[in-house]
């Protein structure tokens, strides 16, 4: 399982390469997705699929709620706990 760190510097990597954003070097946890990084909702949309992809987990869309995306902490620890669930279905 790959720790916050790891996970936000995959985001940042979706977020400045696939999404076309500029991000800070580092991402740090307090950092909101729509007032910090200018992210909208169109993006958020296209990050849910690229997260999806990169950290290999399925995100339910009945647990997609917006205070997920609120932050980089928030949606570091939504991954985490999304590959968490993953790993015993193996």
């Amino acid at each position: 399982m790959m720790d916050r760190q790891a996970i936000a510097e995959g985001l940042r990597k979706i977020i400045s390469e696939d999404l076309d954003v500029a991000v800070p070097d580092r991402l740090e946890q307090e950092l909101r997705l729509y007032e910090d990084l200018n992210l909208d909702s169109i993006m958020v949309l296209q990050l849910a699929v690229y997260i999806e992809e990169v950290f290999e987990v399925s995100i339910p869309e009945e647990e997609v709620d917006p205070a997920v995306f609120e932050t980089v902490g928030s949606l570091t620890g939504f991954i985490l706990r999304l590959q968490g669930v993953g790993a015993g279905e193996r």
